[in-house]
This record gives C-alpha cells, structure tokens and sequence, in this order.
C-alpha cells in the first residue's frame, strides 16, 4: 500500500472535535439507517453519510494518521455493521493496528475476518496480516536469560503461530499476491527458530547438559534442514559427543559435517580439562 507523507501532529483539543465529529455522524448514520420512509430517501442519505465515513478513515490510513483511521473505521462498524464498505474497514484496520503496534489487536481482528467470512474474495489478506502480526509480538519472560549475539532469544511461540498463519495462507490460496512473500517469510522465520534452537543447545552445552544439547542440535539438523544453523549444529554435536566420551558417534558426527560443508574449517575439539576441585565434586 503506497502511503501520502504523514501529515502534523494535531493538538488535543483538535483530535477531541475530531473524534466528537467521528461519533455524532455515527450516531446519525444509525439513525437514517433506523428510518424507511417512501423512495428510500433516508436510506440513501445513510448511504452516502455511510461512504463520507469510510472515505475519511481511507484518507486518514493512507496519509499515515492510523488512530484517526481506527477511530473512523470502528464507528462505522458501530453504526452499519454489515456491508462491502464494513468488510473493507475490518481489513483497513488489520493494517492500521498492525501500525500502531496493536498487535493482539491485529491478530484477534484477523482471526475474526477469518471466522466471519472464511470465503470473501480479500480473505487472503487477513491470513497474510495475522502472520506479519504474530511475528512481531513481543519474546517471552525465558528468553531473557537465554542471550545470543548480544540479543534476547525470541520467544519461539510468535515465530511459529506466525509461521502457521503463512502456511495456512499458501495452502488454502496458492496463487495470492501475498503468496510469494509469506513463503520468504516462512524461510526467514525457519532459519531464526533453528538459530534460536542453536543458542539454546549452546547454553546447554556450557552448562554440562551434554545430552540436552545434542537434542537440540538433533532438532536443528533433521527439522530445519535447510538452515545455516546446520553447521553449527553438527559442530556442537560432535563437541558434545566428545565431552560424553561417546568417540564413535563425534566420529560419525565430523564425517557429516565435512560431507555437507567441505569448506568448513573448524579444528579438532578436545574434551575440557576439568580443575581439581570439579574433579572431588562431581555434582
């Protein structure tokens, strides 16, 4: 969606008459669409208020004055719930709480397009935004303590609800305009899972929980194949393997590792030396 400048910030006081005039043509929408009287003539005056509503709220979202666009859209719904323009605002705003960083409000909204018209035309649209939405919520309380690269490990339940959101898009319309670009999406969120999976096996591995890092690695080499990560993975595997003292399988792990990167040229790890108080104390 090409976008207009963004234009001044109003005042306070501007925004209140604003809104206030939001409302009242709102509420006189409601009350020409409560009224039949011969020849239509106050439903078509709740018609053209009903487009004057709409047309304010689309100059507003493409201009960049999201809040304004939300307030317009729901006053609308409020007073004409149902209708082509109503469902074209129900998506309008998907965009606009995606914007002003809503974005629980942008994922319950789009999950309930998808409820209410699992078969409208711009449906695609609203699995495509629930996937942009559920990306960026926020990462989770565990992730804090878990640090790779100098960032916080993102919470993996954003990436994947997210990732199923595009999924479902590209099974269910294959030939979306919105199609090309959840799938690289899709390859995006995969690679940062299974480098999240990394850092994980990586603190467990610095912890001496040898087992549950060859896990995780496990899950990066057979479930993210296609991943950078996959280096990484094996090289901490065979590490681990190491450290168990499991020589064979670390073995089988380097042959695999310079079968699928010959380039890489990670040197021979030896098992940590443990220090004599480690060695009294083997908890």
């Amino acid at each position: 969606m090409s976008l207009f400048p963004v234009i001044a910030k109003t005042s306070n006081a501007t925004r209140i008459c604003k809104l206030a005039a939001v409302f009242v043509l709102a509420v006189s929408i409601s009350a020409c669409g409560g009224k039949k009287k011969q020849g239509g003539v106050d439903q078509d005056l709740a018609q053209q208020q009903l487009e004057e509503l709409y047309s304010k709220g689309k100059l507003a979202l493409d201009r960049g004055n999201y809040g304004f666009a939300i307030d317009y859209y729901r006053a609308l719904e409020a007073a004409y719930p149902y209708g082509e323009l109503t469902e074209q605002a129900k998506l309008d705003m998907l965009f606009a709480f995606d914007k002003t960083n809503q974005i629980e409000e942008a994922v319950a909204a789009a999950d309930n397009f998808i409820k209410l018209y699992p078969t409208h035309k711009n449906v695609d649209y609203a699995y495509y935004m629930k996937g942009v939405a559920s990306f960026e919520k926020k990462a989770g309380r565990l992730d804090k303590f878990i640090k790779g690269g100098g960032k916080t490990i993102r919470d993996p339940k954003p990436l994947r609800d997210s990732e199923s959101a595009f999924e479902e898009l590209i099974k269910r319309y294959p030939n979306s305009i919105y199609a090309k670009d959840a799938q690289q999406r899709i390859v995006y969120i995969r690679n940062a899972l299974a480098e999240r999976e990394l850092h994980v096996a990586q603190f467990y591995f610095d912890s001496e929980t040898y087992v549950a890092a060859v896990n995780r690695c496990k899950t990066i080499v057979f479930k993210y194949e296609t991943s950078p990560a996959v280096e990484g993975a094996l090289i901490l595997m065979e590490k681990a393997y190491i450290e168990m003292g499991l020589n064979d399988l670390a073995v089988s792990t380097r042959k695999v590792l310079l079968e699928n990167f010959p380039n890489n040229d990670q040197k021979a790890y030896k098992k940590k030396k443990k220090g004599i108080f480690a060695r009294l104390n083997p908890f």
